[in-house]
C-alpha cells in the first residue's frame, strides 16, 4: 500500500511512499534499541557536530525544501519559508549552541548536617527508544522540533510523519542520515492511524504526540495500559483580548494574520476575539477592510492563504458556521465555500453556547464578541476546555502582564500572536486539554530526559545513626537529632547536638 500525497490548491499528486509493514514491527524496535545503546555513548560534543552539518545542508537545501512544504501542505511560500523553514533553524541553533550546558550533569550538597560527609550529584538520562508522531499542518517544524532535542540528548526516534506530508517526512529522514546519523538512530516510518496505533503499542520508551484532542485521548488510554510516558500537544482555542486602548491598525492586522495564517490550520492560532465594545465598530471596520484585501490562492506564486488540506476539516468549518448561524450569529464578510477552498469569515453576535466559541475550528473563522469588563473579558478568555496560548492587545503592557496572568494558558503574548512558536527560547505547551508536555526551551530537552540521582557515602567505617536495631536508646537519640536539626532555640540546637555527635562517630 502507497500513501498518495497531493497539493490541496491544484489536487495536483506530487509523489507516493510505500507505507511501512505494520509486521516488521519488533525488528524496527530492536535495531532502534541496538542503535541507541551506541548513540547515548555518543560524547554530545560529537553528536552536536551532526546537527551542525544537519541545520548546513538544510540551510543549503532551503528552497527545494520550501518548495515542497508549499506543494504538499498548500501554504504560501512566504509562509515555508517564515514559519517552517526561519523557526527549524533557530531550534538547531538553539540547542547547538545550549544542549551541553542543558545535559551537564551537577552536584547536589547535602545540608542535612548528619549527612554532610555525602557527596551527591544527578546526570540526565536519555529514556531510550522514542516514538514521535506528528502532524501535516506544519510537517518540518513540529516534528523537528521533537527530533532534535530527543537525537541531541542521546534517545534513539521512530518518527512517523503524517500520512498526508510524507514527502516532507522522507526529506527530514533524508536530512539526518546525509549528515552522518548512525544507522538506524533515526527510523521514519510511514502509514495511517494504524501504523500510529503500531508504534504507540510497541516497546519504545516515550512517546511525543502532535495532533487533535481526540486523537490524544485515544493515546492517553492505551499508554495508560502499559504505563507508557507520554507528552502531548493537542488542540486550542487560542482567545485574544483587544483594550480600549489598543493600537486598532496593529491589533487587526495582528488578529486577521493569527486567524488567517496557514488558512488557520494552527493549533495556537486565533480562534475566538473579545473586543471591548467602545471600540467594538471601529475594530469590525478595520477588520472586513483587512481581510478584504487577502488574495486566495489563483495558480500564481503569491498568495496569503490556501485551500484546507483535509476535507474532513472543511466539514468542522462549515459545521461551525452553521452551528453558530442557527443560535444568532451573523456573517458580516465571507461565508463561501468551494470544494475545499474556504473563504476567511467574520462572525458577530456569537455566544458561548456556539460551538465556534468553544471547539477548535482549524479553520480561518474570526468570531468577534463585545465585553464591557476586564473581568468579563478575562471570565470568557477562560471559559473553555482549552488553554494552548492567548492574546492581549493595550498598549498599557502593566495592565497587560495583568490580564496575562489571569488566564488560564500556557502562554499569552501581548500585542502579538503565534510568533513566539518558532523560537528556540520560547516554552510552548497548552494546560487543560491542549495538552500535557512541554516544546522547546530547556523544557523542550527535559522532555527528553529522565533525571538520575547518584550519591555516595565517604565514611565507609560509620554504624548509620538510622539503620536497624532500634532501641530505647536509639529512639531518644534520634528524638535529639530531630531538635538538633530543626528547633529555633540555639541553646537547645547546642545541647541536643553534643548527645548526637557521638554516635555519629560510632564505628560498625
Amino acid at each position: 500500500m502507497n500513501l498518495v500525497s497531493t497539493n490541496p490548491n491544484t489536487m495536483e499528486v506530487i509523489g507516493e511512499i510505500t507505507c511501512t509493514d505494520i509486521n516488521s514491527f519488533n525488528s524496527l524496535i530492536e535495531k532502534s534499541k541496538a542503535a541507541q545503546s551506541y548513540w547515548k555513548e555518543i560524547t554530545i560534543d560529537n553528536r552536536i557536530k551532526i546537527f551542525k552539518r544537519v541545520k548546513e545542508k538544510l540551510y543549503n537545501e532551503r528552497e527545494e525544501l520550501a518548495r515542497l512544504v508549499t506543494k504538499e501542505n498548500g501554504k504560501p511560500l512566504f509562509e515555508s519559508y517564515s514559519t517552517e523553514i526561519i523557526p527549524t533553524l533557530s531550534i538547531l541553533n538553539y540547542y547547538i549552541k545550549n544542549a551541553r550546558k542543558f545535559l551537564k550533569p551537577h552536584f547536589e550538597r547535602i545540608k542535612i548536617p548528619v549527612m554532610i560527609h555525602k557527596k551527591s550529584w544527578i546526570e540526565y538520562e536519555p529514556y531510550g527508544v522514542v516514538g514521535i508522531i506528528s502532524p501535516w499542518n506544519y510537517p518540518l517544524l513540529l516534528p523537528m522540533g521533537r527530533i532534535i532535542p530527543a537525537l541531541i540528548s542521546g534517545n534513539a526516534v521512530i518518527f512517523k510523519p503524517s500520512e498526508w506530508t510524507p514527502l516532507v517526512g522522507e526529506k527530514i529522514d533524508s536530512l539526518f542520515k546525509s549528515a552522518g546519523l548512525p544507522e538506524n538512530v533515526l527510523q521514519t516510518i510511514y502509514g495511517g492511524a494504524e501504523i500510529g496505533e503500531a508504534l504507540v503499542k510497541s516497546n519504545i520508551d516515550k512517546l511525543f504526540f502532535t495532533g487533535s484532542t481526540r486523537v490524544g485521548r485515544i493515546i492517553s488510554k492505551t499508554a495508560a495500559e502499559k504505563l507508557l510516558p507520554v507528552s502531548l500537544e493537542l488542540g486550542g482555542k487560542d482567545p485574544a483580548i483587544v483594550l480600549p486602548d489598543a493600537d486598532l491598525d496593529r491589533a487587526a492586522m495582528g488578529i486577521v494574520w493569527g486567524s488567517v495564517m496557514n488558512a488557520g490550520q494552527t493549533c495556537v492560532s486565533v480562534e475566538r476575539v473579545y473586543v471591548h465594545e467602545q471600540i467594538f465598530e471601529s475594530f469590525l471596520n478595520k477588520l472586513i477592510e483587512l481581510v478584504s484585501q487577502l488574495k486566495a490562492f489563483d495558480n500564481s506564486p503569491y498568495y496569503d492563504y490556501s485551500n484546507i488540506k483535509l476535507q474532513a476539516q472543511v466539514d468542522i468549518i462549515r459545521e461551525h458556521i452553521e452551528d453558530a448561524i442557527s443560535k444568532g450569529a451573523k456573517i458580516i464578510y465571507g461565508g463561501k465555500f468551494d470544494k475545499n477552498k474556504v473563504e476567511p469569515t467574520i462572525l458577530i453576535d456569537v455566544n458561548h453556547s456556539m460551538k465556534v466559541m468553544k471547539e477548535e475550528t482549524f479553520g480561518p473563522l474570526i468570531p468577534v464578541m463585545k465585553f464591557k469588563t476586564i473581568e468579563e473579558a478575562t471570565a470568557l478568555a477562560n471559559d473553555c476546555d482549552y488553554g494552548l496560548s492567548a492574546s492581549v492587545w493595550t498598549k498599557n503592557i502593566s495592565l497587560g502582564k495583568s490580564i496575562a496572568r489571569k488566564i488560564q494558558s500556557g502562554s499569552v503574548l501581548i500585542n502579538d500572536c503565534i510568533s513566539y512558536f518558532g523560537a528556540g527560547e520560547a516554552v510552548v505547551g497548552g494546560i487543560k486539554m491542549s495538552g500535557t508536555g512541554r516544546v522547546n526551551s530547556r523544557s523542550g530537552i527535559m522532555e527528553m530526559v529522565f533525571e538520575k540521582y547518584y550519591n555516595y557515602d565517604t565514611f565507609t567505617w560509620q554504624k548509620k545513626l538510622w539503620w536497624f536495631n532500634y532501641s530505647e536508646k536509639s529512639t531518644k537519640i534520634i528524638k535529639e537529632a530531630t531538635q538538633f536539626l530543626f528547633d529555633k532555640n540555639p541553646l537547645r540546637k547546642l545541647i541536643s547536638g553534643v548527645k548526637v555527635f557521638p554516635e555519629l562517630l560510632k564505628r560498625k
